[in-house]
């Protein structure tokens, strides 16, 4: 009899085998994930400080380039959309001086959140609300001869172009100018040091003239003396 082939016997794992490991290549990175880079051992403080001084430089130029528009003011009745006819001087009399006082108390308060002490008429003709105004130059002298009636501002030329606005008393400035004198120890006073040195004081924005009159009210008070009249220069008196 011929030899029977023997069968090969079907190999069969065991527990012991052990599969070779198998290593994940990276993942290409996909385009506009952001990878997030963890910091080695060898990263030095002064390469973490570089980082954080260029951030800080980036979100200060970015702060500086922030432009603050300037606060619009807008009288009770509103702008033209909203009342019309307050933007047109009345044809009656009557009505126009109503007009012009109401006109004219609105101008008071425009002028204090501003710090304006002069309003010229190339002013009143671009700012807002007034520009809206229908004959904008009969208007702004109509409302300026109505708050000079009520004492309050003065023409500063014959041509009715410059209104001196009194939205504060210069009596009481004068106090507010005494009062700053005895708590910062100034004993000497005068027009131009006020102007030059003392800028960013409110009485030092007020008009020149109106400085050297403070300087005379505390003079004729018993605050002051002169030390040079034609200089208003005068020593406070404590």
């Amino acid at each position: 009899m011929g030899m029977k082939e023997k069968r090969r016997e079907k190999k069969t794992k065991t527990k012991g085998q052990v599969r070779p490991i198998e290593v994940e290549e990276p993942k290409s990175q996909k385009i506009g994930e952001t990878l997030a880079v963890q910091p080695s051992e060898d990263t030095t403080s002064g390469h973490v400080d570089e980082i954080v001084e260029i951030k800080s430089h980036t979100e200060t130029v970015a702060k500086s380039e922030i432009v603050t528009e300037p606060e619009i003011i807008l009288p009770s009745w509103g702008d033209i959309t909203e009342s019309e006819w307050m933007y047109s001087i009345p044809p009656r009399k009557e009505d126009s001086t109503m007009w012009a006082e109401e006109w004219g108390d609105f101008l008071l308060e425009w002028a204090q959140s501003k710090s304006v002490h002069v309003i010229s008429l190339s002013t009143f003709l671009k700012e807002i609300p007034f520009k809206d105004m229908v004959r904008k130059v009969d208007a702004f002298r109509l409302i300026g001869d109505c708050l000079v009636k009520k004492e309050v501002a003065d023409w500063l030329d014959r041509g009715r172009r410059q209104l001196r606005i009194y939205w504060k008393p210069l009596e009481e400035w004068a106090d507010i100018l005494y009062e700053w004198a005895l708590q910062t120890g100034n004993t000497f006073l005068d027009l131009k040091s006020i102007i030059i040195q003392e800028a960013d004081e409110e009485f030092a924005k007020l008009p020149e003239r109106d400085i050297g009159i403070l300087l005379s009210m505390l003079v004729e008070k018993g605050s002051a003396e002169w030390i040079d009249k034609k200089k208003f220069a005068i020593k406070i008196q404590f």
